[in-house]
């Protein structure tokens, strides 16, 4: 049994190219995208349609209910679970598709030890979290604290700065010493494995960007984050993802148009492809196709 990442940016084929290659080589696909892991969000985590999942069998998408958070250590568990299961099944390719650098590390050189949320902990920094002023004092934390965890993660990326201040509080230990002691064991990956990367020239790309926002907007992102907020859920992780956030906004009057909600979905996209194409261009290994 062999297992194929297929990564890269947002709106580059990823998933288009592993149902494509799952149906020619007989394989499965798993989900590697922080956000499709969960339930009730479809529009604008872009899952796969129904008519994919009925081409080939699809795993760990939208097994996650609200008000569940789920980490990269409970993807880590979920996933070898789940290939073991497929290879007493027989399975003979798994593609394994998404664009969340931080989930295939997971699974690729493994998590290190940490000991269980701090409930007190964690009220204490939602609490400060919850305005701009005390979020930005926990980003200063992490970056005086733990700057090379820090230098890893976009200032947007909430639950990992909040992860990392919670792991230095509770433990005294730094994410980045732990994740140093972790990658020296070199547990190798215990399955062959090979690793494609999607990308294409960058205007294409924002082409197919900017029209994915227009679709996820015209297929009714608003009204299923309109329908989302029924549930009280305004910080559950993946509403705080791109374009779950920037609709919370213009629901709050905060963008102030359908023009501008558009724009700044679209900005924002970009802007999280730039960042995963930076994550995966430094894995030497990943052979790129276009």
């Amino acid at each position: 049994m062999k297992v194929i990442f297929v990564v890269g940016p947002t709106a580059s084929g990823k998933s288009a190219f592993a149902l494509k290659s799952a149906l020619q080589n007989q394989g499965v696909i798993v989900n590697c995208d922080s956000v499709q892991v969960y339930s009730h969000v479809q529009i604008g985590a872009a899952k796969p349609s129904q008519e994919e999942l009925q081409k080939v069998p699809h795993y760990l998408y939208g097994h996650v209910s609200p008000p569940t958070e789920y980490t990269a250590g409970m993807y880590n568990r979920d996933f070898f679970k789940q290939v073991k299961v497929l290879a007493e099944q027989g399975v003979e390719n798994i593609y394994v598709v998404g664009g969340t650098g931080f989930y295939f590390q997971a699974i690729e050189k493994g998590m290190y030890d940490v000991q269980e949320s701090s409930r007190v902990v964690n009220e204490e920094l939602e609490q400060l979290a919850s305005t701009p002023e005390g979020y930005q004092s926990l980003i200063e934390e992490l970056q005086q604290f733990d700057p090379d965890s820090a230098s890893l993660f976009h200032p947007n990326d909430r639950y990992r700065i909040l992860r990392s201040i919670e792991i230095l509080r509770t433990s005294g230990r730094k994410p980045s010493e732990l994740r140093k002691e972790k990658n020296q064991e070199k547990v190798p990956f215990p399955y062959p494995l090979e690793k494609i990367g999607i990308n294409m020239e960058r205007s294409l790309l924002h082409q197919r960007i900017h029209e994915r926002v227009k679709k996820m907007l015209k297929l009714g992102l608003i009204d299923e984050v309109v329908e989302l907020n029924k549930f009280k859920l305004d910080n559950w992780t993946p509403l705080q993802s791109v374009g779950y956030k920037e609709v919370q906004q213009y629901l709050k009057g905060e963008i102030h148009s359908f023009a501008e909600l558009e724009e700044q979905i679209l900005i924002s996209t970009r802007q999280l492809a730039k960042r995963q194409i930076t994550w995966f261009k430094r894995d030497k290994n990943i052979v790129w196709k276009s």
